[in-house]
């Protein structure tokens, strides 16, 4: 009751702010306080000081970007409404069933389950981007079956508790099976909510309508840096197609993120601040994310990964654009202090992959497995039996390991799995025996080459982060 009645105040007091630059005024100073006071200082929480400060920063960047946009009048009063019922109700505060299912697989399995998973249904994308990890192109089109799809929905939503999925592809926007589509999957499951990773290209003003209506899923596109940047990766015209497409859901009233991949090639214009500026000033985005390039996938190349230096650096001005400029920028390993580490492998709160020929992975950018949804369904299982594989049960007890306890924690500017620590992934890999995704995976499991430059990287990264991670321990007053 006192969780419920919680929950409830919570979310009246920001529907409030949302809807009212009145309310915020006489108000959001008081929010901000309530937040700190709840997060930073909740001392029964199971994660360290240091995670709790990085969580209410995040928290609060998100609010204010959000905020930021419905004040440009770039997100509609329909969409503000279906995104509290959503994001917040049903994500967020969990106000609905999700906390029944999470305790039975609990009471079952021992464990909390993962809180999403991204899954692409399919391959097929109407671009060939240099370096894409998913190796997409227009003639690749493999593509999960909309009976199958909405069976694995279904799978996360009651046996899991989720209410929130990532859809990646290849391009989601060109999934059609049976004459359905992503905003079909999106409108059946209304009150879950999607983040769908896009190229952009095809949101066309009907696609931004669809998107309005539903209120339910935003679309995160994929940028490189300025015109120059994007075009080169991604193809002459890119740019400015996507330029259209967020005029189209900016008229709509559809809030949307970006998706950046950190390369040598565009590492110089992460690291500038007008970068963001303009991003979330003029642009009118809402969140970005940032994925450091990752040697797998088509033409994978060591030379596009950025060092461990540049990662450092890239971690001191995301730290600065989420405290000091309230930008919503999450970065796939720099931000492991805000999520407790290293996420994948289905870990209690985590997530997990699934790709369009079914195979399923401790993460996007671990293009290892041992179970295919396809396999475990006809032979009776569920999504839930697949947490248990031998890779999955590694990683998490490598994560654990790794983590520390609260008042001693582990290094989370070393979080990943697999690139930050890539001797104990492969050791945890051999012994599993792991199936690669694609030939790209089977080829740099067995070189020599790539094992020796990711073990040369991490110890590096370890050798630079250590000092760094001292440091934002002492911030928060641990004694190192």
């Amino acid at each position: 009751m006192k969780t419920t009645h919680l929950g409830a105040q919570i979310s009246g007091l920001l529907s409030s702010l949302v809807k009212s630059k009145v309310s915020r005024n006489l108000l959001e100073g008081q929010l901000e306080k309530y937040m700190r006071q709840k997060i930073i200082k909740n001392e029964e929480s199971q994660v360290s000081e240091i995670v709790r400060h990085y969580r209410f920063f995040a928290l609060w960047a998100m609010y204010k970007s959000y905020i930021r946009n419905i004040d440009k009048g770039n997100i509609s009063s329909e969409v503000i409404k279906r995104t509290l019922d959503t994001l917040l109700n049903s994500v967020l505060l969990e106000k609905n069933a999700t906390k029944e299912s999470r305790q039975n697989f609990l009471n079952k399995y021992g464990m909390y389950p993962p809180g999403f998973f991204t899954i692409s249904p399919t391959k097929k994308c109407n671009l060939r981007c240099a370096g894409c990890y998913a190796a997409s192109s227009p003639e690749t089109g493999t593509t999960l079956n909309w009976s199958l799809l909405n069976r694995i929905i279904e799978d996360g939503y009651s046996n899991m508790g989720m209410r929130f999925f990532v859809i990646s592809g290849g391009e989601p926007t060109m999934y059609k099976s049976e004459s359905k589509t992503i905003f079909d999957l999106a409108e059946k499951w209304n009150d879950c909510f999607f983040l769908m990773y896009t190229n952009g290209t095809l949101i066309n003003k009907d696609m931004a309508s669809r998107m309005a209506d539903l209120g339910n899923i935003t679309p995160a596109i994929s940028v490189e840096g300025y015109q120059a940047e994007t075009d080169e990766r991604r193809g002459k015209g890119v740019f400015q197609r996507i330029i259209k497409a967020k005029d189209n859901l900016i008229s709509y009233g559809v809030p949307f993120g970006l998706s950046v991949t950190a390369t040598k090639k565009n590492i110089n214009t992460l690291l500038t601040e007008t970068f963001y500026d303009y991003y979330f000033g003029e642009f009118g985005a809402t969140y970005m994310w940032v994925f450091q390039y990752m040697p797998i996938g088509r033409d994978f190349s060591k030379d596009l990964m950025i060092t461990p230096e540049e990662r450092l650096q890239l971690h001191t001005l995301q730290d600065k654009l989420l405290k000091e400029k309230e930008y919503f920028v999450a970065d796939f390993w720099n931000s492991a202090p805000m999520s407790n580490g290293c996420i994948c492998c289905g870990r209690s709160g985590g997530y997990f992959y699934i790709n369009w020929d079914g195979n399923i992975m401790p993460c996007v950018f671990v293009p290892y497995y041992h179970e295919n949804i396809i396999t475990l369904y006809n032979s009776g299982k569920s999504l839930s039996d697949a947490m248990f594989s031998p890779l999955f049960v590694k990683g998490r007890a490598w994560q654990k390991n790794h983590l520390g306890d609260k008042n001693n924690p582990g290094n989370l500017l070393t979080p990943c799995f697999y690139r930050d620590h890539y001797k104990i992934f492969y050791e945890n890999a051999q012994q599993s025996q792991v199936l690669p995704e694609n030939e790209e995976a089977d080829e740099a499991f067995h070189s020599k080459e790539y094992h020796d430059f990711m073990l040369e990287f991490d110890h590096k990264l370890e050798e630079m982060a250590s000092p760094v991670w001292d440091e934002l321990k002492k911030d928060v007053g641990f004694n190192t």
